[in-house]
């Protein structure tokens, strides 16, 4: 009764309690509502209507971002606004797949694709539980079975307890679930990437098993979105070590060689990508190409000063024209060679090759006869500068450099290669002996005395530059430079006054040679960086000998790296283009005119061409510039970026001042930046994404 008593009176209490609230709200007197206006400043009325119409703005400009105007559903396609997509789901994995089984398909670059992968922890106690019931089924089944069923079944049996083991031993389990969805401008194309897809994805080392999700396209979307549901169902039970190995599919897209260089990050995955230009085995040469503001001339001069602050026992050589590089010089405490003043250059200098080298040359390697080579398109490349036809004088201008060379005692012989050089002044001394006994250079017929006394004077007279007094004297008297106690040499053309072509391309030709020689002396790796290549690149009489160091430079440790603005010169004669084959390592930055002729020579698909055509130039805003690198035949595209330390160094102006004030400020710099830990400075660079590399100047 007490409980009966206590439910009345709560009863009644809730009764009153609405019926008051009822007629309060009914006899309530206060009609006027209250006014909102008042809480609110004027001036925020005013403009309550323009943030209205602002916000309602953004917000259509959202749903245009992130979700199409319209979507056409097909049965095993869609198109979704101006795309055609088609997804694809994995209805099964292989039981061992192999480290970066995916490698394939992410390094496709024609075809446009997305690929989403949902990775889901499973209990551990019912995974084990599960495993150990499928296990024992199978076990039972195949004794159950006879002949062929039955030794299938036991396999699987097997696998599965060595699955149950690995999870008794602590191995992660995992719910995981593939969805990949291609895409194109047209049905055709969508058909065509469709199939590429699916032919990656079976063949090994994915050996995946790609179902198109018919009917079922816009659950196979929503899936494939990474905040969207997981709708298709399609999953399978894996390891851990399965995760490991389709993670490794992500990273391994980049390259990373133990004692490269960063070359830039990976534009899909930001991993950075590092090249050792001196583990090539097809040589290490660099091409570098980008119009101007590309963000070329500030790659070339980045990935030079890592390159020779990477290690120790490595030397780094400029050669350029027009004095682009001419403050990078200066921060580095380069040692500066004008050439063009008085310092002697020897284009006859020729150097012992080292022992190691002799071992690994063939019997009919001649390092003397590759010389007179180099010395003769030397001199035909100074002839065609002036104008001046050679023709069968050539037999007696290298018969006179043969002798110039025995009468120092250099020989075949590739001992006698250490003695002292001949000169362009010992070149002269001889043709003047064959003008006055010219019978002691006769080797059959008297009838060639006439030719070498009619020869004699005029080489004489055409090579009047290189005596004393010529405007190449200096190239008449011994080499005074040497690449072994330098770390960073600078050779300045700065005397040609900021123009190319004429003496310019001639002493490029030389100094180039004249690195090459000294290369072989040195035991260090030398980093040689040419600046305007094309230039070179146009002398025919020079493409022979430039062929020849490009295929005898990695016998030196000697890295060649080719920058330019254009790459049609490089086409134009055979020896040329044997010169860009040598080139392991091709980085292209924007360049408008790569057009589909260029891309077939470079072996660039459509997707490569169109990225070097818009690749993004240098620039503030962003922080980076972009480029497409091929290391082996592989091409990855970049974003370059820089750390603070680099920009300062290459960003350097040129000090003023005197040569000696402007030395000890060089040294200085110089010592600063090579007792940096530079190893960790690059480290820290991947942590970086916003800092700053500027565009060609």
């Amino acid at each position: 009764m007490n409980n009966l008593h206590w439910i009345a009176v709560a009863c009644v209490t809730g009764f009153l309690g609405i019926l008051s609230t009822v007629l309060w709200i009914k006899y309530d007197r206060r009609t006027e509502p209250y006014d909102l206006e008042h809480g609110f400043d004027e001036s925020f009325l005013a403009t309550a209507m323009d943030e209205r119409v602002a916000l309602r703005s953004v917000a259509e400009l959202q749903q245009e971002t992130l979700a199409p105007s319209a979507i056409e559903w097909e049965t095993r396609a869609a198109k979704v606004g101006e795309q055609w997509t088609s997804s694809l789901t994995i209805a099964g994995y292989p039981d061992y797949p192999a480290d970066g089984y995916l490698n394939d398909l992410f390094n496709l670059t024609d075809v446009e694709f997305d690929c989403t992968v949902r990775l889901r922890p499973l209990d551990q106690e019912r995974a084990r539980k599960n495993l150990r019931s499928t296990a024992d089924d199978l076990s039972i089944d195949s004794d159950l079975e006879e002949g062929v069923r039955s030794s299938y079944l036991r396999t699987r049996a097997q696998q599965a307890a060595e699955t149950y083991s690995a999870v008794e031993n602590g191995q992660q389990v995992f719910s995981q679930s593939m969805v990949v969805t291609v895409r194109a401008e047209t049905r055709e194309e969508l058909d065509r990437a469709v199939r590429k897809i699916r032919r990656k994805l079976r063949d090994h080392p994915a050996n995946l098993t790609p179902k198109t999700a018919v009917g079922r396209q816009d659950l196979a979307l929503q899936t494939a979105s990474p905040l969207g549901p997981a709708t298709l169902g399609r999953e399978a039970t894996v390891l851990g070590g399965a995760v490991g190995a389709l993670l490794a599919s992500v990273h391994n897209p980049t390259i990373l060689e133990p004692d490269g260089v960063e070359v830039g990050v990976h534009r899909h995955n930001d991993s950075p990508v590092v090249i050792d230009a001196f583990a090539r085995d097809n040589g290490y040469a660099m091409f570098t190409v980008g119009e101007p503001g590309s963000g070329k001339s500030f790659g070339s001069k980045q990935n030079f000063l890592r390159s020779i602050m990477r290690s120790e026992d490595r030397i780094g050589v400029i050669l350029e024209p027009l004095n682009n590089w001419a403050g990078v010089a200066e921060a580095l405490g380069a040692q500066r060679i004008t050439v063009g003043g008085n310092m002697g250059l020897n284009p006859l200098d020729i150097k012992p090759t080292p022992k190691h080298i002799r071992r690994s040359m063939s019997d009919d390697a001649s390092p003397f006869k590759g010389k007179i080579d180099d010395v003769l398109s030397f001199l035909m490349n100074y002839f065609a500068l002036r104008g001046v036809t050679l023709g069968d004088r050539r037999t007696t201008l290298e018969l006179a450099v043969t002798e110039a060379y025995a009468r120092k005692g250099i020989t075949e012989e590739m001992s006698t290669h250490g003695k002292e050089s001949p000169t362009m002044r010992t070149v002269l001394d001889v043709l003047t002996q064959m003008t006055t006994t010219p019978e002691s250079f006769v080797i059959r017929t008297n009838e060639e005395t006439a030719k070498i006394e009619a020869d004699a004077p005029w080489l004489i007279d055409q090579l009047r530059s290189f005596a004393e007094g010529g405007r190449y004297e200096n190239l008449g008297n011994p080499t005074e430079f040497d690449i072994r106690d330098e770390k960073v040499i600078y050779l300045d053309l700065g005397q040609q006054e900021g123009t190319v072509g004429g003496s310019t391309s001639l002493l490029m030709q030389l100094l180039i040679s004249l690195v090459y020689e000294r290369a072989k002396e040195t035991d260090k790796e030398v980093v040689f960086v040419i600046d305007e290549a094309r230039y070179i690149m146009q002398d025919v009489a020079s493409l022979g000998f430039l062929e020849t160091v490009f295929r005898h430079h990695r016998h030196h440790d000697l890295s060649i790296r080719l920058v330019t603005q254009t790459v049609d010169e490089f086409f134009q004669h055979p020896e040329s283009e044997a010169i860009l084959d040598q080139c392991a390592i091709k980085q292209f930055h924007r360049l408008s005119g790569m057009d589909e002729t260029w891309a077939n020579e470079f072996g660039l698909n459509h997707a490569q061409m169109r990225f070097v055509q818009n690749a993004i130039p240098g620039n503030d805003r962003l922080g980076y510039s972009e480029a497409l690198i091929g290391v082996d035949g592989e091409w990855r595209g970049i974003e370059v970026r820089a750390m603070e330390q680099e920009t300062q160094v290459i960003d350097y102006e040129p000090a003023a001042g005197s040569e000696e004030a402007i030395s000890e400020q060089a040294e200085l710099r110089a010592d600063q930046l090579l007792s940096s830990d530079y190893s960790s400075v690059r480290k820290s660079s991947l942590t970086r994404p916003h800092d700053t590399v500027r565009s060609d100047e």
